[in-house]
């Protein structure tokens, strides 16, 4: 008889890992996107600094010795600043979408993965579950930093329907079969177990008839014999 107090280790332990199996899972998508899709500079790229440099060179001057050619070139210079920030801004929006479809994906492709041989490496496959959970999780919470209303609510909406749809093949899916195969067992155990006593019944009751037409027949003769005994 197994220990309670050992299963209940056993358990812990298996759900340690399968925690830590999905967290390393996270780790892993999320630096390797980051290593091979790396983020844009957002406020300083050399091109700004040089604005900024030059911006800063013309204001030590002072208002006294600053010409109207200055008072333009700082004008400029602020434009630029806001342009170039501004094209930063919205590479760094692209590139948190890019970002998000992409670690979607791989959450998606992960989960799937879970759902192979589920049952003989249960443990792991709890750890690449929960992975493609805190995946699907981060690529969501990039997407919200983009501006792009219609492409963050397709994203969340695929990720939804990824997560029903896993979820159902992970748990309902395997529920509904499982039962299904129990029925299909016993049901035809039981088919036999009824022919099996319909057959006996209907063997016993021809021995009945069987019996009762033997006694039937042989009850007159019967009679017949003891009549004759008591005349002679």
């Amino acid at each position: 008889m197994a220990d309670p107090q050992k299963e209940r280790q056993q358990y812990a332990l298996q759900t340690i890992f399968s925690f830590f199996l999905g967290l390393m899972v996270l780790a892993f998508i999320g630096i390797g996107v980051n290593t091979f899709y790396p983020q844009p500079e957002r406020f300083d790229s050399p091109e700004i600094q040089e604005l900024f440099r030059e911006q800063e060179s013309i204001m030590r001057r002072g208002p006294e010795q600053m010409l109207p050619v200055d008072e333009e070139r700082l004008e400029e210079i602020r434009r630029e600043i806001e342009a170039a920030q501004a094209d930063m801004e919205q590479a760094r929006q692209v590139w948190a979408r890019n970002t998000s479809i992409i670690l979607i994906l791989f959450a998606t492709m992960v989960m799937g993965i879970s759902l192979v041989r589920s049952e003989q490496l249960r443990v792991i496959s709890n750890g690449l579950l929960l992975g493609g959970l805190f995946t699907m999780v981060y690529g969501v919470g990039w997407i919200l930093f983009s501006d792009e209303s219609v492409a963050r609510f397709a994203v969340i909406v695929f990720a939804l329907l990824v997560t029903l749809a896993l979820g159902y093949l992970r748990f309902v899916r395997r529920t509904i079969v499982g039962t299904t195969g129990a029925a299909a067992i016993d049901i035809p155990g039981r088919a036999v177990d009824d022919s099996a006593l319909a057959s006996l019944s209907a063997r016993i009751e021809a021995l009945e008839r069987r019996a009762a037409a033997a006694a039937a027949a042989l009850g007159p003769a019967s009679t017949d014999s003891e009549g004759d005994r008591d005349d002679g």
